[in-house]
């Protein structure tokens, strides 16, 4: 989903401005990815991500749950398909252990 989200945002949002052949970036787009629970329980405080989804693959956490997790990442905008993945999946890594994934590594996702 990450994946499709940042493909969408980089390839295709671009030419709804017109030509993007004809523009140039300034620098490489930054993108932010980001998985968070937007809608708070009753009590008012925001789930933990682990409630809504499986976390299981980035290892334990040694900081406790979180409604939140975020990567940003500064890339070309058209690369191939196979190279983004690559540094989506990179970039989950970086993510995982700035919030206290500590295992997750590329190969267990």
């Amino acid at each position: 989903m990450l994946h499709a989200a940042w493909e969408t945002a980089a390839e295709l949002l671009p030419g709804l401005v017109g030509d993007p052949a004809g523009l140039s970036w300034a620098a490489p787009p930054t993108t932010e990815l980001r998985m968070t629970c937007e809608q708070p329980a009753g009590n008012g405080v925001l789930p933990s991500l682990d409630k809504l989804i499986d976390l299981a693959p980035l290892g334990t956490n040694d900081e406790g749950t979180r409604s939140l997790l975020a990567v940003t990442i500064t890339a070309a905008p058209a690369m191939e398909r196979a190279e983004r993945r690559s540094l989506l999946l990179e970039g989950l890594v970086h993510m995982a252990h700035a919030f206290g994934y500590v295992d997750a590594e590329v190969d267990l996702l």
